[in-house]
């Protein structure tokens, strides 16, 4: 069956009344892109700026810029010609249906196969540029220092906007839609409460340890309005995320089991890391498709059980070690020089180990209406990036946190891969549908983000 592709065509600029400035800023925000580039197409007339798109996609790219104010058009492309342009870009009929992102730079390249029949590998895609981040976390801190952290409410927005629209996976990229006021809110009820506990306790001890017990008993609340909130906010083609889990396991999972850990002398732990991270996962969904979570407590318990083994290994080499040096007269000041880059290195890679296989068990045991997730996520390669991120950081007196911050993001990106039974087009497609009918209001009375500290 021959596959019709359609082109969006960009012709006489913006509709009559549409003010130049508002269309840059809303274009960047609908496409997830940096003004410059949102600038650049608005400028760039009398031209297609996206070719070889399925009906759907094209009706969802002139939508989108349509109601920007573009003047822009749907075209059929002849057959002969959508052809030619599929073999020079050297994919097939079934990877033209992959919808690309706004901006021509960030288009992904064509999904690899897969070992399963019927399944296609999409890797997920990380886009930051270490500099590129600099400039906004550079006039985040200057100007939540100068407004005495009032505009870290707003600063949290854009670095998570930044990270949110340059992660792609198939060509799209995900957005954060939070208001900074929102999450303002949230912060000077934390402060507040904060520090009322701080005086409490300076007048009455008695009385700050009820507060304490009385904030244990919210506990699961806040961890729930948290979790709903970011859910809410986040999205992906125009579908938001949700989170729908209850008080009642929130209580067991954040509050009871931890509780139960202090008896079992931490033996608990992995059980306790297992069930947090099954109901926030298991709670989650996108759209009105929940995903699912199939991780088994002793795959936790293995995790617990080498890293344990490691701290232990580790001890013992130390140990030694500094037995040996002190034995051939090094002195215990020379000795602690001398150990504390083996420490360093030590210490980041069990962290580094634990970040690892915890990343790993998360992503690949969870799983969204048959398709699943890959993460390969090595210690080796976690520590290296740890060591040269805290060098750097350390010897630029902090100044290169943000490329830190982009290295990071781009590696975990790197080890993840999306394996789609069937095509994510028809997905979005049916999920569109599906929230529109559920028709669910996502603004709330108190829609804050109430652990933003």
């Amino acid at each position: 069956m021959e596959t019709q592709s359609y082109e969006i065509y960009y012709g006489n600029g913006l509709k009559e009344g549409v003010d130049e400035a508002a269309a840059i800023i809303a274009l960047a925000e609908a496409g997830t892109m940096p003004e410059e580039k949102a600038k650049a197409i608005i400028c760039s007339t009398g031209r297609v700026i996206k070719s070889n798109l399925s009906k759907p996609q094209a009706e969802h790219y002139f939508k989108m810029l349509d109601g920007v104010g573009l003047q822009v058009e749907i075209r059929l492309l002849e057959p002969d010609v959508a052809e030619g342009l599929h073999e020079a870009a050297g994919v097939t009929d079934a990877q033209v249906t992959q919808p690309p992102s706004l901006p021509a730079e960030t288009q992904a390249a064509p999904s690899a196969p897969s070992g399963e029949e019927g399944v296609r590998d999409i890797p997920v895609e990380f886009h930051g540029k270490g500099f590129e981040y600099f400039k906004i976390w550079i006039v985040n801190i200057l100007l939540t220092i100068l407004t005495l952290g009032i505009y870290s409410a707003w600063a949290k927005v854009r670095n998570s906007q930044y990270f949110y629209g340059n992660t792609l996976i198939d060509g799209s990229s995900f957005q954060y839609t939070a208001k900074p006021i929102q999450i303002l809110k949230g912060r000077i009820i934390a402060i507040v409460i904060f520090l009322a506990y701080i005086g409490i306790s300076e007048i009455s001890p008695i009385l700050a340890l009820v507060l304490a017990l009385i904030f244990l008993i919210f506990l699961p609340w806040i961890v729930i309005r948290s979790l709903a909130f970011n859910a809410r906010n986040s999205m992906y083609r125009n579908i938001r995320f949700r989170f729908t889990g209850g008080v009642g396991d929130a209580v067991i999972a954040f509050v009871v089991l931890p509780i139960l850990t202090i008896f079992t002398f931490g033996l608990l732990i992995p059980y306790v890391w297992y069930k947090q991270t099954a109901f926030i996962v298991g709670n989650h969904a996108f759209g009105t498709t929940a995903f699912e979570f199939n991780a088994s407590p002793m795959a936790y318990y293995k995790v617990f059980l080498i890293l344990f083994l490691a701290i232990i290994v580790t001890a013992v080499v130390m140990t030694g070690l500094m037995i040996g040096m002190g034995s051939n007269g090094v002195s215990k000041e020379n000795l602690g020089l001398i150990l504390m880059p083996f420490l360093f290195v030590a210490y980041l890679g069990v962290f580094a180990y634990l970040a690892a296989s915890l990343g790993n068990l998360y992503f690949n045991c969870t799983g969204l209406a048959g398709n699943r997730f890959t993460s390969t996520l090595q210690a080796r390669g976690l520590t290296w990036l740890y060591v040269t991120n805290t060098l750097g950081i350390v010897l630029s007196l902090g100044l290169l946190i943000p490329w830190a911050k982009v290295r990071t993001a781009a590696y975990r990106a790197e080890c993840l891969t999306l394996h789609v039974k069937t095509s994510l087009d028809s997905f979005i497609a049916g999920e569109e549908k599906s929230v529109s009918a559920l028709g669910e209001e996502i603004g709330e009375v108190f829609d804050v983000d109430v652990v933003a500290i």
